[in-house]
């Protein structure tokens, strides 16, 4: 198509001959047969709506906006970012208070599993001692055992965690 002779060229503005380039890329035979004026007739019937979509994650939008937020609520950029730092602020202290509290419950898990040890290897030596031998060292290996399987089994979780 000899883009010299289109009358769209002449007689129109430089929109219409970007539509007419972008509907002729898309399929080049879309004006064929056309005249001239027809085609220009059909250019300018054309509707052109333009969508644009912005999109960000995060607790701050992007420069622009922020730019914008300022024109239409005084010091809004300001506010925005403070409203950040205090979330941020928030989070960190609840991870702290969260790592803090889990520390707690291992250390009492620790103090807690220490006196279940000795107090259930102290019945089996005891019912050992008064004769029942038997008993006596189900209590205490069972108890050895049991505090063995909870370690080992918390030390794979630990690594499956990590990992």
């Amino acid at each position: 198509m000899a883009k010299q002779n289109s009358p769209i060229k002449s007689e129109t503005p430089n929109e219409l001959l970007e539509l007419e380039q972008e509907l002729t890329e898309f399929n080049p035979e879309v004006f064929k047969g056309v005249n001239p004026k027809k085609k220009l007739e059909i250019l300018r019937s054309f509707s052109v709506t333009m969508i644009q979509e912005k999109s960000h994650s995060g607790p701050l939008p992007d420069s622009e906006s922020l730019i914008q937020y300022n024109s239409v609520i005084p010091e809004g950029a300001d506010r925005i970012m403070k409203m950040a730092e205090r979330q941020q602020e928030h989070r960190m202290s609840i991870e702290k208070r969260v790592i803090s509290s889990q520390s707690q419950q291992s250390g009492l898990g620790q103090v807690f599993g220490l006196i279940i040890g000795i107090v259930g290897i102290a019945s089996g030596t005891y019912l050992a001692s008064i004769g029942a031998t038997t008993v006596g060292g189900i209590i205490a290996g069972g108890t050895v055992v049991s505090l063995v399987s909870v370690f080992v089994i918390g030390k794979n979780t630990q690594k499956n965690k990590e990992s």
